[in-house]
């Protein structure tokens, strides 16, 4: 199987970023791993410099014009794309800034934080926990935590039917609210503990409630039906086979050195966040850290676009198995969301027509087409609540995508 890495430079000449203190210099797109890049079937391809990117071919110029009007113009501070196609063929586009005041261009292999990405990783350990017959959606959660054997309604009635963990990983527990995740600073099974101590607004299975508790007290069940920590079952199962050697809920000193600012893009001069999500990328962090099933990944466009290939081949990555054929079709890559629930949810993560994926609150991005076997990775870090800028951007970028990929344009709704 022949397999390529291309990598393309975007120039980012903007005065919004020299009035920051940059100064008149572009993005560079050159941190791909050269490991990677050397492994037998591959070939890095690098070409301009950094003031000006060269063509290497016509779908590249397509995606990087995108990018390019974006940057250069200061709409946005800096941004990464990588497409790949069925072949595992990779093309990497970015430019601009991950640190404008220190004049450090972006790079595939800087760090970002991902937030609710990491949704679709724990969706995936709990296939791997399927695939080893030690957990079933159809469990109830008070199998493994017994504290949710008593779980009531609002009006101290008993709910319908027991919650199950279908119900935790697909957003319809019937929860409203629960512990936030921005802080990080209490286990799994404490934030379970304090969901459960709630009472619940709705039926389970009747209504559709985005819940972070609920996702981390899922991963919760896993711990008890594996047997081992989450993170250390979600690294032996899924980053460790797919080499995604920058993916952490924890960043070392080297990876640090690598986080990504995140900046507005609301098309006022170019600012730092201010939202809460922009906590998570404060450190030190004064208090000990714990795992967010939720949202507490970090990683890179580089590690991402593993992943997503992986969800492309139905659970394999260049011939190694990460989740059985049998478990992704039939379990994870079907909408869980009962039938009269019209949000496309499945354990974990989105499904709008062949797209499998999930966005994080700092507009990190990855879609699989189960259909095609293509993928596609967006990365900026920006405000939640983000900007006309990026919403532009995040538009247009999808459009070309499907010009390049040949893929019919889907709707996402988020």
């Amino acid at each position: 199987m022949s397999m390529t890495v291309k990598i393309v430079y975007v120039a980012a000449l903007s005065l919004a970023l020299s009035s920051m203190g940059a100064g008149n210099r572009s993005g560079v797109c050159g941190g791909d791993n050269p490991q990677r890049a050397r492994e037998p079937g591959n070939s890095l391809i690098k070409s301009g410099g950094p003031e000006v990117g060269r063509n290497i071919a016509k779908e590249d110029d397509r995606v990087r014009a995108v990018l390019s009007r974006y940057v250069d113009t200061g709409r946005i501070a800096g941004v990464v794309s990588v497409l790949s196609d069925a072949d595992y063929n990779e093309t990497y586009d970015c430019g601009g800034w991950a640190d404008i005041e220190n004049g450090r261009p972006i790079r595939t292999d800087d760090v970002f934080a991902i937030f609710s990405m990491t949704k679709t990783f724990t969706g995936a350990a709990v296939m791997c926990a399927i695939d080893e017959e030690k957990m079933s959606l159809d469990d109830e959660v008070s199998k493994y935590l017994p504290e949710f054997a008593g779980v009531m309604m609002k009006d101290g009635s008993k709910p319908k039917q027991p919650l199950l963990v279908r119900h935790m990983l697909c957003h319809v527990s019937g929860f409203r609210g629960g512990y936030g995740i921005i802080d990080r600073d209490i286990p799994l099974r404490e934030v379970a503990r304090k969901l459960a101590s709630q009472r619940l607004e709705f039926q389970p299975g009747e209504t559709f409630g985005y819940n972070n508790a609920c996702i981390c007290s899922a991963a919760a069940c896993l711990e008890v039906a594996v047997g081992k920590a989450y993170e250390k079952y979600l690294a032996a199962k899924i980053l460790g086979p797919l080499g995604m050697k920058d993916t952490t809920f924890w960043p070392d000193a080297g990876q640090l050195k690598r986080l990504v600012t995140a900046y507005s893009s609301d098309d006022t001069p170019l600012h730092h966040a201010k939202d809460a999500c922009a906590k998570q990328l404060v450190f030190p962090k004064p208090h000990r850290v714990y795992p967010a099933a939720s949202g507490g990944l970090f990683s890179t466009p580089a590690d991402i676009i593993r992943f997503s290939q992986m969800l492309a081949h139905h659970g394999e990555w260049k011939g190694r198995t990460i989740i059985s054929r049998g478990t992704f079709d039939g379990v994870f890559a079907v909408k869980q969301t009962p039938a009269g629930i019209k949000q496309p949810y499945t354990c974990g993560s989105w499904l709008y027509g062949d797209w499998f994926g999930h966005e994080g609150a700092m507009r990190t991005d990855q879609r699989a087409n189960l259909k095609t076997g293509h993928s596609r990775v967006f990365f900026i870090q920006t405000e939640n609540k983000a900007g006309k800028a990026f919403f532009d951007l995040k538009k247009d970028w999808h459009e070309v995508c499907d010009r390049v990929q040949g893929t019919p344009h889907t709707e996402f709704g988020n």
